[in-house]
């Protein structure tokens, strides 16, 4: 029976970046998706890598700070490596935030009224407002492009059966079970976002959140070629993101309701208003998609990164809201630990065993 160094479950944007490195730093890889990678929170995600968020969690911040750096080096070696573009956007966010609030990077300038009217003339929200250099990519076109990149250098994939049980035999992981076939594995790291609970006999404390997110377009024959805004636009009520295409996202819910993807009509509509009363001209785009993720949370807010109490089995998980913003630190620190090598930052916080002996 054919035996990989790593399997991966899991294909998110998460997994799917650690399985890429782990194949370019020469392991054998595979990864197992219960139904088509980069579906499920991944493709939901609105993609801002929102490190200026003066809401990060202090334990997050050198994280965050750490994957913002390397996303620019990171798009670089995918387009190389996938030949497609994730739309890595560097315009950066205008943020409004509430007195008590402050921007938690370097850079960020305070705006009066007449630098937003220059820096987005069609933006005619007021009040106390921030320059945060931020960035975004199109979390859909950023799983397509590692998918592509992944494939093209030798990462296998088994799709359509999840994962039920990490096999263990003499108290280590030696591969995974599905409900078709076994398959086995000399390390097994568990990617699997909201169900990462669900694996037998050891499953990762994460359970999911659900967001809505609302996509808007140009009408037919409209002047605006590209998108209406530049920046992305930060609200209280909304967040509003601009695609190269002229697309753009508004979002997004934080919702209690397991794993329920439905759309809201009401939520809808209540995000359209929202940046309608920031971007007027939003009015004038029609509601082309609204969809629902649900973003793997877990019991304490923070990522559950490391070695479990099973030796040989891993967790890249509960990212909650920055899956996507992490997805390159992450991916470099699994690679350094599942290889055997010291990891650039102390990730004790963020272990598994920190749940005891559920995880």
């Amino acid at each position: 029976m054919r035996t990989w160094d790593v399997a991966i479950i899991g294909g998110g944007v998460i997994g799917l970046s650690l399985a890429w490195r782990l194949r370019k730093r020469g392991a054998g890889v595979l990864v197992l998706d219960k139904g088509e990678p980069g579906r499920e929170a991944s493709y939901a995600a609105g993609g801002m890598i929102a490190h200026c968020d003066p809401h990060v969690r202090p334990e997050l911040i050198a994280l965050i700070s750490g994957s913002a750096k390397m996303y620019p080096q990171f798009v670089r070696e995918l387009i190389d490596d996938s030949g497609e573009s994730p739309d890595l956007r560097e315009q950066g966010t205008i943020a409004f935030l509430d007195e008590s609030s402050m921007p938690a990077c370097q850079n960020a300038c305070p705006l009066d009224d007449v630098e937003l009217s220059q820096r987005e003339p069609l933006l005619t929200l007021r009040g106390r407002s921030y320059f945060l250099p931020e960035s975004s990519v199109d979390p859909r076109a950023l799983g397509g492009a590692l998918i592509k990149a992944a494939k093209r250098c030798g990462v296998d994939f088994v799709t359509g059966s999840a994962v039920r049980q990490v096999v263990v035999e003499q108290g280590h992981a030696v591969g995974v079970r599905t409900g078709k076939s076994q398959y086995c594995a000399a390390a097994v790291v568990n990617c699997a976002g909201a169900w990462a609970s669900q694996m037998l006999p050891l499953g990762m404390p994460t359970r999911p959140v659900k967001g809505q997110i609302v996509c808007v377009v140009p009408q037919p024959g409209s002047h605006h070629a590209g998108p209406l805004i530049q920046h992305v636009v930060r609200t209280p009520e909304v967040y509003i993101i601009p695609r190269s295409d002229g697309r753009i996202l508004l979002g997004a819910t934080v919702e209690e309701a397991g794993f329920d993807k439905s759309v809201d009509p009401d939520t809808v509509q209540r995000l359209n208003r929202a940046a309608v009363g920031a971007v007027p001209m939003i009015r004038e785009m029609r509601i082309h998609d609204a969809w629902a993720g649900l973003r793997p949370a877990s019991p304490d807010g923070l990522p559950i990164l490391g070695e479990s109490s099973v030796p040989g089995y891993y967790a890249a998980t509960g990212h909650y809201r920055d899956g996507i913003m992490l997805a390159p630190v992450t991916a470099h620190l699994m690679t350094q630990l599942v290889t055997g090598f010291g990891t650039d930052f102390d990730l004790t916080r963020f272990s598994p065993l920190r749940f005891g002996s559920s995880s």
